[in-house]
């Protein structure tokens, strides 16, 4: 009869991981496909350009400071572009292997139960926006989740979550917001018990302590900003009531778009968590990741953030299956409810990852790589080109060097500097501009072709005719987002005499 059971026990087990790697593989294979269909934006440009047109050192040491962005995923970047000449039309796969790689922690490791292991690796944050776009963020979920499985091996595998929480300090600032706060509250678990903790456990302890701390400081170094830093200038530029309200946004985004779902939710999870002794880890993480949304320059995309912060803390202190049969009922009920609701929510972020998976497979996420074919064609990059506004620069990868004059000429990185000089030359187009200006004019206004009249009838006015349009939409959770065109203009004059 043991034995018996001890068969069927082995076979429902094989059953569930084969499970495992079916959900997986669909996922992982959604993901790049998703990621082949993907346009680069702006965004993810402008890391390329850094990475390839900007020595190592200067790029961490001194550019850096200016993007507020941590080295991790220049460094990433870096290991394919250099070591193996990887060309631009694969860069997004780059941050889909990352995303992959997080979703197989999550559905292989997770303490969560199946379904809601599934459905959170479904959601828009995980299987879109911090998977098919090339951002920093796609190495977020990846970390956050090893170290919340190491933190659960308890210290025997401290020294493993020491080497995951200092690499994912490493990179970004929200990411090391959650890094630090999880590394505080274990501090504190430790703390409390240091008596106890035999002489090896200590050493590991250290030598943990030790990588996050040289990693703290490391990023304070990278980070500290520059007077001249437009980010910094605009960051400071809202209202204590605007910030304020960035905060809310930023908190009610990552959950559901609506309060009378987030803070539910939230407070449900905050109780349970308290049950759980991880009610600190939470308010600090999910608490820190969303003041840094409110008051360090936060947007949209910004806001998967804050619910891997919210993933990483349940995940440090979900109850094993032994934890659970020994719960009192009505612990053992609190905790039905929570999964119940994270099912639920997580469940209507999946109809997010639908819609934006959909429309970014119908249409461009950007009109950079059309707009950089038409200026292939016309010769931009040889005739003379300027550039306005940051969105501009998403067209320079497809150019071995830099298009645009007043970016410095082709013998100056490619890339957006964020200062506040370099805004003032890139902002707009000037009356000397119109003047002496190049052929060929490229602006990346956040506006549609129908919204621009006024702009298109100020460029005739100064001697530019719009000659292509290349549209395209960053698609966002279910709605359509913004619009992320690019309008090509040529000098009147110069067409006049192509003409003759």
């Amino acid at each position: 009869m043991i034995e018996y059971h001890a068969f069927w026990k082995q076979l429902r087990e094989r059953y569930l991981w084969i499970v495992d790697g079916a959900a997986f593989l669909t996922l992982a294979a959604l993901v790049l496909y998703t990621a082949s269909k993907h346009e680069p934006w702006a965004d993810e440009a402008d890391t390329w350009l850094e990475v390839r047109d900007i020595p190592w050192f200067r790029l961490v040491f001194s550019e850096l400071r200016y993007d507020g962005h941590l080295p991790l995923w220049h460094a990433v970047v870096w290991v394919p572009m250099h070591l193996f000449h990887m060309p631009y039309d694969y860069f997004v796969y780059i941050g889909s292997t990352c995303a992959i790689a997080g979703l197989a922690v999550l559905i292989f490791l997770a303490p969560f139960p199946r379904p809601l292991r599934y459905i959170i690796a479904g959601s828009f944050f995980f299987l879109y926006q911090y998977a098919a776009v090339a951002r920093p963020y796609v190495l977020v979920p990846l970390l956050g989740f090893l170290a919340a499985h190491f933190y659960r091996q308890g210290l025997s595998r401290i020294t493993a979550f020491g080497i995951a929480i200092a690499v994912l300090i490493q990179d970004s600032s929200y990411a090391a917001v959650i890094g630090c706060t999880f590394a505080a509250f274990y501090g504190f678990q430790l703390a409390g018990c240091w008596k106890e903790i035999l002489p090896g456990d200590r050493k590991r302890i250290f030598r943990a302590a030790t990588l996050i701390t040289m990693s703290v400081i490391f990023a304070v170094v990278v980070l500290i900003p520059r007077q001249d830093s437009s980010l910094v200038a605009g960051a400071i530029g809202k209202t204590l009531q605007r910030h304020v309200q960035l905060v809310g946004e930023g908190f009610v985004g990552a959950f559901a778009d609506s309060a009378m779902v987030a803070i539910p939710l939230v407070l449900l999870a905050g109780v349970w968590a308290y049950q759980r002794s991880g009610l600190l880890l939470l308010i600090m993480s999910v608490g820190g990741t969303s003041l840094e949304y409110g008051f360090l320059q936060g947007y949209g995309h910004h806001q998967g953030l804050i619910t891997i912060a919210f993933v990483v803390s349940l995940w440090a202190v979900w109850p094993t299956k032994e934890q659970l049969e020994g719960m009192p009922r009505e612990r053992k009920w609190l905790h039905q409810a929570l999964v119940a609701a994270l099912i639920l929510a997580f469940g209507w972020q999946c109809s997010w990852s639908y819609h934006a998976i959909r429309n970014d497979w119908a249409g461009p996420y950007t009109g950079a790589q059309d707009a950089a074919l038409y200026l292939k064609s016309a010769g931009a990059d040889k005739l003379g080109c300027n550039g306005y506004t940051f969105w501009a620069v998403g067209v320079q990868p497809y150019f071995d060097h830099n298009i645009f004059l007043n970016y410095g000429g082709p013998n100056a990185p490619a890339a957006y500097h964020f200062a506040t000089g370099f805004d003032k030359r890139a902002a707009r187009l000037t009356q000397w501009d119109a003047q002496n200006g190049p052929p060929f004019i490229v602006v990346a206004p956040e506006m549609t072709l129908p919204e621009a009249t006024a702009m298109i009838e100020q460029f005739r006015d100064v001697n530019y005719v719009l000659v292509h349009y290349s549209d395209g939409t960053r698609f966002f959770k279910n709605q359509m987002g913004t619009h992320s065109p690019y309008f090509i203009f040529e000098k009147i004059d110069f067409a006049l005499s192509k003409q003759k």
